[in-house]
């Protein structure tokens, strides 16, 4: 249909994988709580998860994707959304060569920002989606 409809499969799969694994692997049933409690929107059926995506990217303009995505404000303006976590994403200087030691900067604090928001967001993070910017790819391609 659309890449904003494989975003929210994509969520949703990994949302399902990593209940998955906290539930003990394929095979273990679900509890009478789970399902219950999943009918009105509330834990343990519907647990209180996160999607980590970056600030500046677009995921798309279905609803959750709407929550990941963080490039421009009239998007997202009037629709309620999920309280997931963005990182900054690393701006690198071009060309690549000549600013080795500064994109390395760069990066790792990014990264390093990555693993906190992973490491203490309030709503357990079940997957990182990363899409580059335009303006990150314009800047690759040497502003083209």
């Amino acid at each position: 249909m659309c890449g904003s409809c494989a975003n929210e499969v994509a969520f949703k799969a990994a949302f399902m994988r990593y209940q998955n694994i906290k539930r003990g692997g394929s095979g273990v049933a679900f509890t009478q709580e789970e399902l219950s409690s999943c009918m009105k929107n509330r834990a343990p059926g519907s647990p209180e998860l996160s999607i980590l995506s970056f600030e500046g990217a677009f995921h798309g303009r279905t609803f959750a994707t709407l929550s990941a995505t963080r490039s421009k404000e009239l998007h997202k303006l009037d629709i309620p959304a999920f309280d997931w976590p963005a990182a900054p994403f690393p701006k690198l200087q071009y060309p690549l060569e000549q600013f080795a030691e500064e994109n390395d900067k760069v990066e790792q604090r990014c990264l390093k920002a990555v693993e906190q928001l992973i490491d203490t967001w309030q709503k357990p993070v079940a997957a990182v989606i990363v899409e580059v910017s335009r303006q990150t790819r314009k800047e690759a391609q040497g502003g083209r």
